[in-house]
């Protein structure tokens, strides 16, 4: 890659592109039977300490709606799979060019694989290794409880979230690997899931 942005969240190193490159698909806030329409892709390489690599891509879409997703599982331990079906992140117009997004948790439960679930923000700073608030702001986000950021928010209203303007997208990559990522790698959820060093 050239024009790259590198930057490491906890066990986790980011390789962003600077550029946005132009793509045209179906946004996740459509649902599934939405329309396809134009967004700016911005893509980054995520490569963790236990083997993952994984390029994951963040689009900006016309209607002010932005999602990252994996786009190429590289490698890496079987577990990291679920990313591919539970991966995804929603970010919403939260108005004059920003957007909001609610800081939702893959977390093992019963079923033996992790799923989205609510957590604090100490919970995101044990994941992160570092306080997630600042770590989040120091890629240029804002922080704060869901329905200080998005005041028509109706659910999650005092759950963790975060706001960036259209170029945020260090801070959403940042969010991913807290939230995705990390999860996964420290078994999240799971009795006496820890971090594994490698």
């Amino acid at each position: 890659m050239t024009n790259e942005t590198e930057f490491n969240v906890s066990l986790v190193a980011i390789t962003m592109r600077s550029d946005d490159v132009g793509f045209r698909g179906v946004p996740v806030s459509a649902g599934r039977d939405g329309e396809e329409q134009d967004g700016r892709l911005r893509e980054a390489v995520l490569e963790s300490s236990d083997g993952l690599r994984m390029t994951i891509g963040c689009t900006f879409w016309v209607d002010g709606s932005a999602d990252v997703q994996p786009l190429d599982f590289l490698a890496g331990p079987d577990a990291y799979r679920r990313l591919e079906a539970a991966g995804r992140m929603t970010l919403n117009s939260a108005g004059e060019g920003e957007r909001v997004a609610l800081l939702r948790t893959l977390k093992y439960g019963d079923r033996g694989y992790p799923s989205l679930a609510s957590v604090t923000w100490d919970e995101l700073s044990e994941l992160a290794g570092t306080d997630a608030a600042d770590l989040l702001a120091s890629h240029g986000a804002r922080t704060g409880e869901y329905g200080q950021l998005k005041e028509d928010a109706r659910r999650y209203r005092e759950h963790p979230a975060f706001v960036v303007t259209a170029d945020g997208s260090e801070a959403v990559f940042a969010a991913f690997a807290i939230t995705r990522v990390l999860p996964i790698m420290k078994g999240f959820g799971r009795d006496g899931g820890v971090e594994a060093l490698y």
